[in-house]
């Protein structure tokens, strides 16, 4: 058995009978709870919208999504676009994580690049408090409980908040070159 707690004589009772009419009457869907819980129907919508429509999230193709670990709550996976257009997905399952100096070589930015937000789960139409930037010249910091979509931006278009330096950080350069090792051009 797959759940072996459903095979518990307690849990046996608290389950409904899958057969029931009643059982699929309360499953159905409730179209008046896209008002009641509006934020969180947006926020479904606006994910859907991302995962069809953002050529990037779409792509399948063998390749294109990298991982890795970022600490014991927090992960990052890269889909790898056309001519540097990557887009950079992180996800913190814990609390606020500062990544001083951030390690792994797949939060690099593609060249004259800047990561900035094309989607966060904090954003304030979803209820949240919103997403200051998550990566600047000086450190990563990736809210807790949340996952945020970054798209690449050109250095001429960005503000950078930690310091509004042109030049590429040491940290940055460190960071593009084991990219580079990984075999995964940067531009």
């Amino acid at each position: 058995m797959q759940f072996r707690s459903v095979a518990m004589p307690a849990m046996q009772a608290a389950l409904s009978d899958p057969a029931a009419a009643e059982t699929f009457e309360r499953c159905k869907l409730d179209f008046a709870e896209r008002r009641t819980h509006g934020p969180i129907y947006e926020m479904h919508r606006d994910l859907i919208w991302l995962r069809r429509r953002d050529p990037v999230v779409r792509a399948t193709a063998k390749g294109t999504v990298d991982g890795a670990v970022l600490g014991a709550e927090a992960f990052a996976l890269r889909f790898f676009g056309v001519d540097g257009d990557d887009r950079l997905l992180a996800v913190n399952l814990g609390a606020d994580l500062e990544l001083n100096p951030a390690p792994e070589p797949l939060l690099a930015p593609p060249a004259e690049s800047l990561w900035s937000i094309l989607w966060s789960s904090e954003d304030v139409r979803y209820g949240g408090p919103g997403t200051p930037a998550i990566e600047s010249r000086r450190n990563w910091r990736v809210p807790g409980h949340a996952a945020v979509v970054l798209r690449p931006v050109p250095l001429g278009e960005i503000d950078d908040l930690a310091g509004g330096v042109v030049e590429p950080s040491e940290e940055e350069e460190t960071r593009r070159e084991a990219l580079e090792q990984l075999g995964r051009p940067d531009t």
